[in-house]
């Protein structure tokens, strides 16, 4: 009886396992955004919880998941964008000698993703090709603020009503995904993983008053290394438990893209062009994990 629950016990535990990444790269978003048609690039940072691939018991059926937290730099050259468009704005609202100043915009938010398989090959742990479906949900947000210092006491312009506004996107996701590992030796391995999903998304500015949605693309792609810190097998004569501490390090590429969109944050119901609206991060990134 007792072995009976120590061996359920450490089975239960075998299917816990996954790492921490820490990940520094770009952000750029383009389209979408008040008829913008050029593409912005910032900074940004990236926290996440992963599991590249864990075998479910014995068996060549497989989870591995992603989630991560993204979080942009501000982005302050916006307002060059606008000036395509101010034309279709009145005089009344925006101001000649104000049109140079600048929108400050920010992008935060989760992207979770978790797949499930099967090993098409499977050699050993280090060793495979698997094949699986892929359901995810992002829920990133995008601020925006006037950074404009006029003192102007007459202007009623685009930049104050826009002050301070929050744009939230939240897409549904489902598509095929590949992952695969190949050891080098007993210490080394690369991987890769690629998936390339349909999304469905759901856009909202309470401000502006405006909630639409969107059906587009989600691709991620995934390259890197990893390096076995601890990898041992002890046999306890019931069940074998095989500890392992590893370290990685890698490269990410996400990207999101959503047909006919037009966020007219402004509030003031500008008859902006759709444009297709897309964002995507590339990631270098390391972090470590352990499996039972």
């Amino acid at each position: 009886m007792k072995k009976s629950i120590i061996s359920m016990f450490l089975v239960t535990l075998s299917l816990f396992s996954g790492g921490v990444q820490y990940g520094k790269g770009s952000f750029e978003m383009s389209g979408g955004f008040m008829g913008m048609t050029q593409t912005l690039k910032t900074d940004i940072t990236t926290y996440s919880l992963v599991e590249e691939h864990s075998n479910i018991f014995l068996s060549n059926w497989y989870y591995r998941y992603n989630f991560t937290w993204y979080d942009s730099t501000v982005l302050t050259n916006m307002y060059n964008m606008a000036n395509d468009t101010l034309h279709m704005i009145p005089v009344n609202i925006i101001h000649t000698d104000q049109i140079q100043q600048m929108i400050d915009y920010k992008m935060q938010g989760l992207d979770a993703n978790i797949v499930l398989g099967n090993d098409i090959l499977h050699q050993d742990e280090n060793d495979y090709i698997g094949l699986g479906v892929m359901v995810g949900v992002s829920i990133p947000w995008i601020e925006s603020s006037s950074s404009s210092n006029s003192d102007n006491s007459n202007s009623n312009d685009l930049l104050k009503i826009m002050k301070k506004s929050k744009t939230k996107i939240l897409t549904y996701k489902i598509g095929p995904s590949v992952s695969i590992r190949k050891s080098l030796n007993k210490h080394f391995m690369i991987y890769g993983s690629a998936t390339y999903a349909y999304q469905k998304g759901t856009f909202e500015n309470k401000y502006a008053q405006f909630k639409f949605d969107a059906d587009g693309i989600f691709q991620e792609y995934d390259v890197g290394m990893r390096f076995q810190l601890v990898s041992e097998d002890y046999d306890m004569g019931w069940i074998t438990i095989s500890p392992r501490l590893y370290g990685n390090i890698g490269y990410r590429l996400s990207s999101w893209e959503l047909k006919d969109v037009n966020m007219d944050i402004t509030g003031l119901k500008m008859d902006f062009m759709k444009t297709d609206f897309s964002m995507k991060s590339s990631t270098m990134y390391m972090g470590w994990g352990y499996s039972f």
